[in-house]
């Protein structure tokens, strides 16, 4: 009795504190709702403050009040972009400055923002660079200011890159665990760290060449902006990290100022006694800096996340799902194909792959599309194994990033033996059968040869499936796939040199190409719909999802990282006992 009431009482009082917070926050839109920013200024500085992460797509429609909105500190990729391209023609615009400090976009990501600089700077409007404490991708980005500037006792964390894979299979030794990996390719090495103690020659091969790719693209990069070539600057690295003078004596940084000085020496180029600066997201949010575009509407589909069965798993925090449901995206994609209002789709991927099974489902999905309406298929910094699977389309051009991930032809799984690690903790198992491989995916026992023998041949034969996918999306012979595939990783530049990809690009190359499907000159407009729809804030409210807006108030930060972090690693454990995988090996971190 104590216990029910005790329960009841509990219930009440959550009850209430969801109404009252429910309240509150509804309270707070409706404060805000009216309340907009002020006229952007005469003359100002549009600030681009990169710190983190940038959102590909945003899922949620929240005030602008809460982290990461129109109003506050981030907006999305395709918003930042198109906010700094149109300021080039602003006449309220007169220069650019660049805060990158611990920019964490992701390598392709950063080549857009670049490209919107590079736009910028086509008006003959100064690009300014500061840096109080900046990293390779930072510098990657800033480097291509006019000037770049650097805070006193500061740091400039440019070194070169490096590479460091974790192995675990002397911890699961010690556990008593046995991990058998069955996969199809050689160069499929996502399951590796559970079976070896290091790289195998293949994996070792794969990755130096991919640490030469990006490397070549960070100096050139550097090169780009800063002038001289590729050698200085790979010269110049070697002697990295730099504090703020040693940058500035290596050719990295122009001058070594305060942030107050370095604002008066724009003003003063500018001619301009008070430089007002404005940030980026508050510009982009800015209702007259946004052209009115009409003509043919081109729905810009995101599928972000790794790739699994059922519903989609989303953050709404996050800038977008971090598990792409096969259901979700069939049933959206269905839509997409049923509506008259959509001219064209870009299918905008940023995914290391996952379930083959669900990747199948998707691709059926693409296709189906594809017959109703024309496609292109616009790669972000992921799209391998099953994020390549999805995009393998018949007719439909790919673009990546000269930094995309993609590829990763190949199939995995791993068996796993508990048995040792049972044995231990005092628990036993009886197994009983009926059927000749009934206990292929008990967790009791090792594979007999016999039974790794079937898994294999079911992987070799998924793994065929990819390849002959793969040979009719791209028109290409399947034994002209096999060289390509073997579940090697390829980077958006060798992918288009090896024909994986059509075109080097982005958002711009992906809009041109949709264009020139519909039958559109490059210069007429299309009206771009970001699709998923965001959610409203009710629908968040209400949902009763994973990722509840009032989840998310309720819960506290550190905890809430924490038991995300366990979520993904249970996750992880969770896909890679479920069958075969679809699922990039790496991905290189540059800052």
């Amino acid at each position: 009795m104590k216990d029910s009431t005790a329960t009841f009482i509990k219930g009440v009082v959550a009850g209430i504190l969801l109404v009252v917070l429910g309240l509150g926050l509804i309270a707070m839109i409706v404060l805000f709702a009216g309340r907009g920013e002020d006229d952007l200024p005469a003359e100002a500085a549009l600030v681009l403050r990169l710190q983190g992460s940038v959102p590909e797509h945003a899922d949620a429609e929240l005030p602008s009040f809460l982290p990461g909105q129109p109003g506050g500190p981030s907006v999305t990729l395709y918003d930042l972009t198109e906010a700094v391209r149109r300021a080039a023609d602003d006449e309220r615009v007169k220069a650019l400055v660049l805060r990158c400090d611990g920019s964490s976009a992701g390598w392709a990501k950063a080549q857009e923002i670049r490209w919107a600089i590079q736009a910028f700077k086509e008006s003959g409007k100064p690009v300014w660079a500061y840096l109080a404490q900046s990293g390779r991708e930072g510098y990657y980005i800033a480097s291509l200011a006019d000037r770049v500037f650097m805070q006193p006792q500061s740091f400039l964390n440019l070194s070169g890159l490096r590479a460091e894979v974790m192995f675990f299979k002397g911890s699961l030794d010690k556990l008593g665990v046995e991990s058998d990996l069955v996969r199809s390719g050689k160069y499929k090495s996502a399951g590796e760290p559970f079976s070896r103690e290091e790289m195998s020659p293949e994996w070792r091969e794969a990755l130096n060449s991919t640490l030469d790719e990006f490397y070549d693209q960070l100096l050139d990069g550097i090169a780009e902006g800063r002038g001289e070539d590729a050698a200085h600057w790979r010269a110049i690295l070697d002697e990295g990290p730099f504090t703020a003078g040693g940058a500035e004596a290596h050719g990295l940084a122009d001058e070594v100022v305060y942030e107050d000085v370095f604002f008066d020496r724009l003003g003063e180029s500018l001619e301009v006694e008070d430089i007002e600066r404005v940030s980026l997201p508050r510009y982009a949010a800015d209702a007259s800096t946004r052209g009115q575009r009409g003509g043919k509407t081109v729905a810009m589909f995101h599928a972000i996340g790794t790739i699994s069965s059922g519903e989609s798993w989303t953050d709404p925090f996050g800038g977008g799902s971090e598990v792409l449901g096969a259901d979700t995206f069939e049933s959206q994609l269905e839509r997409l194909r049923d509506d008259d209002s959509i001219d064209g789709v870009i299918l905008r991927i940023d995914s290391p792959g996952g379930d083959a099974i669900a990747s199948d489902k998707m691709l059926r999905a693409v296709r189906r599309l594809r017959e109703e309406k024309p496609l292109v298929v616009s790669m972000s910094t992921l799209a391998a194994s099953g994020g390549y699977y999805i995009a393998s389309v018949p007719d439909a051009p790919i673009v990546a990033y000269p930094g995309t991930y993609t590829g990763s032809i190949g199939v995995f799984t791993i068996h796993f033996n508990l048995k040792d690690l049972y044995g231990k903790l005092g628990i036993t198992k009886e197994i009983l059968t009926r059927g000749r491989f009934a206990a292929i995916e008990s967790d009791y026992k090792a594979l007999t040869a016999e039974e790794r023998e079937k898994l294999a041949r079911y992987v070799d034969d998924i793994y065929d499936a990819f390849v002959a996918n793969v040979s009719e999306g791209r028109g290409i012979p399947p034994e002209a796939v096999h060289p390509l595939a073997q579940g090697r990783v390829w980077i958006g530049a060798q992918a288009a040199e090896n024909g994986l990809v059509d075109e080097i690009g982005g958002y711009a190359k992906a809009i041109e190409l949709a264009k020139n499907a519909l039958g559109l000159e490059s210069d007429e407009s299309v009206r771009i719909l970001h699709y998923p729809p965001p959610r409203s804030v009710f629908e968040m409210l209400f949902s009763g999802g994973r990722w509840t807006l009032l989840r998310q108030l309720l819960e506290p930060p550190a905890l809430g990282e924490a038991y995300k972090t366990w979520l993904r690693g249970l996750g992880w454990a969770r896909r890679i006992r479920s069958g075969p995988l679809f699922m990039a090996p790496y991905t290189l971190e540059v800052d």
